[in-house]
């Protein structure tokens, strides 16, 4: 027997006034501009582009070379990008870390990237250049701490399912193409 949609039975639904749908379009928006912003590969992206030497115009989103900034050396940036994909991605965002976890994480952080740079910064060539071992440590540690953070006794993630299901129940029915839940789809 072949499926046949037209063979269902109808539910009739209550004709949706102009209001509804604005506020339901409007938390699709804020959740989806939620969930761009805690993309792990927009973060990395991000974060390799900042290791770099580079700024983001927020006028036109295109990134800016910092004048007189000498690139860090290609291993450096695949090395670091490639750890921290370990850790900014959707499962540590969406945990529910302890403050005694995240500083205990933290802890370990800290000690491989202060090692890492001392130990390898004849290859990176930065063996005097201790304000650049600064400033790249601090942008590691920041955007960590800053996902930890927000993962800090579930926080994250309670926040964006009580976003879905405040979108869930303003919206009875099932998803529009291009709305949450196609959102959420890099989290297959």
């Amino acid at each position: 027997m072949e499926y046949n949609p037209q063979q269902m039975p109808q539910v009739p639904r209550e004709p949706v006034d102009s209001d509804e749908v604005y506020a339901i379009q409007q938390q699709e928006n804020r959740v989806g501009n939620l969930i761009s912003q805690i993309a792990p590969d927009n973060q990395l992206l991000d974060l390799q582009w900042r290791i770099k030497g580079f700024v983001k115009d927020p006028v036109s989103g295109t990134w800016q070379k910092v004048t007189n900034a000498q690139e860090p050396h290609p291993i450096l940036v695949s090395r670091y990008i490639s750890y921290l994909s370990s850790i900014l991605n959707q499962n540590t965002t969406l945990s529910n870390y302890s403050s005694m976890e995240i500083n205990q994480i933290m802890g370990l952080i800290i000690e491989w990237v202060v090692d890492d740079l001392d130990a390898n910064s004849e290859i990176y060539g930065l063996e005097e250049d201790y304000t650049e071992r600064t400033r790249i440590g601090h942008l590691l540690l920041n955007s960590t701490m800053s996902a930890f953070k927000r993962s800090q006794n579930g926080m994250e993630s309670r926040r964006i399912f009580s976003a879905l299901n405040v979108r869930e129940s303003l919206h009875e029915g099932g998803e529009k193409k291009g709305g949450v839940m196609e959102s959420l789809k890099f989290w297959k």
